[in-house]
This record gives C-alpha cells, structure tokens and sequence, in this order.
C-alpha cells in the first residue's frame, strides 16, 4: 500500500526536460582525419586533469593513440604505438590510472590469435600537438598477456588502487576439451614494473567460465576494494 502510494505520488509530478545546451559542455570535434585510412574501434578514457586519451585500430593493422586536452586541443597527436611489423590490431580497450599512465589491450589477429598490453607515460612527451615517439612513451611495449591455439578476442581492462591492470577476453582455448570450443572468458591480471619495465604477471590465465555455453563480449570493472 505504501508503495502504491508513494508511486501514485511521483507520477504527478513534472520533472523539467533537461536542453542539450545545459548538459553539453562542448561542440563535437573531429578527433583525426586518416584521409583514405580506416580508423575504427575506438577506445577513450580520462585522466586525473581532465584530458582524453584515445585509441583506435587503423585498417585493423596498426593501434593507434591520441591525447586532447579538456578544451579539445591535441596534445600528442597520432602516434602508432603497436610495434612495426605485420598486425592486425582488433578491439582495443583502455584504462588511465592514478597516476596518469595509460594502460591498453588488444587483439592482434596477424598469426595466432594473441591478446597484447601496453602501458604508455604520455608524460614523457613534451605534448606539443605533434606525434610522440613509440619508444619514448611505451613503458611496456606489446607484452603477450595469452596466445594458445584457438581464437581469443574482445579484452577489455581496468585498473585497481595500485595501479595494476585486470584484464578479460573471450577465448576458444582450452586445453582439456570439456567445453566444445565454444567462447569462455578468462581473466589475468598484471603488475606493471616501471622501474624495470617489465609486465609481471600476478595472476595468470584463469578460466572464469568453466561451464558450457556460449560466452562473449566481457567487460571489466575495479571497485573502490581492488
């Protein structure tokens, strides 16, 4: 009964229509123009200054990254951060952490289906509006998180309080053929050394799905917890 009433309360009352005006800050920009290049599979995040870091696969070769300020204004331009070489970069996911750096998955579909991370420090650009150097701002540079036989795709990533970056793809792969080849979802997580600047794995390879079925598609998310 409460509730009944408290519901024929709220429907009459008028909640104001919100105008595009009040809820958007800016006019939409173009982030990059690839003239005859296909860029698609767009992935952004924000850091702790308001500025947008992007992500994208190029003619699902190459990955590519840029960084605007908060008013829009490109602070490094684009800059292929996937190293040179025949890729076929798939599906990117990206994730800044509390310290600004930038941490980023994918798929490399060139041979062996391989789901990659790369952990870029944008703050070793001058971001002058011009493109950075690979080698400069890649603090880990395309470390092999799973590559097995069978397919795996679709990663996606977040980063805890430490900093550490908790990954999960779909992947065909498994080793004791219980599951029909059909799509699991696995998860790893990785500790980023930056003084050696190498990816330690704390938590390898795990399957989360051990059932039958179809799954796809995951996404990731860290609470206030880890």
């Amino acid at each position: 009964m409460v509730l009944l009433m408290m519901m024929s309360t709220f429907a009459v009352i008028e909640f104001p229509q919100a105008e595009a005006s009040e809820v958007v800050l800016t006019d939409a920009i173009q982030i990059v123009n690839g003239g005859s290049a296909n860029d698609k599979m767009v992935a952004a995040d924000a850091d702790s200054m308001g500025n947008v870091h992007f992500v994208w696969s190029r003619n699902t070769q190459h990955l590519w990254y840029q960084m605007h300020n908060p008013r829009g204004d490109v602070l490094i331009s684009e800059t292929q951060i996937s190293n040179p070489g025949a890729h076929r970069a798939w599906h990117p996911d990206i994730s800044v952490d509390s310290d600004d750096n930038v941490h980023i998955t994918w798929t490399d579909k060139a041979a062996q289906w391989t789901i990659l991370y790369t952990l870029l420090d944008p703050s070793q650009d001058d971001q002058s509006g011009d493109s950075a150097i690979d080698n400069v701002i890649s603090i880990i540079d395309d470390f092999e998180v799973s590559v097995h036989t069978q397919n795996r795709d679709w990663p996606a990533i977040d980063t805890d309080s430490e900093n550490n970056a908790h990954i999960a793809w779909e992947d065909s792969f498994e080793p004791l053929d219980k599951f029909y080849q059909q799509p699991q979802i696995y998860y790893s997580m990785i500790e980023p050394d930056l003084q050696s600047r190498e990816a330690v794995v704390a938590v390898g390879e795990t399957l989360l799905t051990p059932i039958i079925g179809h799954k796809g598609h995951p996404d990731v998310a860290v609470d206030a917890d880890d």
